[in-house]
């Protein structure tokens, strides 16, 4: 749907926007599937479609109020990290969520979220994985590039100091 309204000439956010509305037309959301309003306690629930993934809702008790919102990177990472350990499939086609044998609580809300990308629609969820990555690559990129720089400006300073008198430049006499 997004590839279509983009081939339409719609903005991305447009595209967006249309393909949101269209899917909440053609997949109304079921009654019976509605949140539960509630703090962080641990008989709270999440909507599911039908059931098919159970227990993304079940918070453990030992677990602190989640925040809303972490850095993408933050909650991509500990969905990367659980995932295998907390996501279970059924026979029945079911996915089961084991929040309990999490290694270390959501860092977020959001992370929840991403989780339930990742079982929905595992190619999306990679997408933003990817990118999430590649910003923190992007991060250790630069300081790499950083701790080169100045690996060779220290190369630099130490082939000066070789002169005859140690600490001072060959050139002008003055101490380095």
């Amino acid at each position: 749907m997004m590839r279509l309204a983009r081939k339409r000439g719609m903005s991305k956010s447009d595209a967006q926007e249309w393909t949101y509305s269209e899917l909440d037309r053609l997949y109304p959301p079921e009654e019976d599937n509605a949140p539960t309003p509630g703090g962080n306690s641990a008989n709270r629930t999440m909507a599911t479609d039908g059931g098919q993934i159970q227990g993304l809702g079940d918070i453990p008790a030992s677990w602190p109020d989640l925040p809303d919102n972490a850095s993408l990177a933050v909650e991509v990472g500990w969905v990367q990290a659980q995932r295998l350990r907390i996501v279970t499939a059924q026979a029945s086609g079911a996915t089961v969520v084991h929040l309990d044998r999490a290694g270390a609580p959501a860092p977020s809300w959001a992370a929840l979220g991403w989780l339930e990308t990742s079982i929905r629609a595992y190619a999306k969820y990679v997408d933003v994985a990817a990118r999430a990555t590649a910003v923190v690559d992007g991060e250790a990129a630069v300081w790499r590039h950083e701790r080169v720089a100045i690996e060779e400006m220290r190369e630099l300073i130490d082939e000066m100091r070789d002169g005859d008198e140690v600490g001072k430049c060959p050139h002008c006499g003055k101490s380095i």
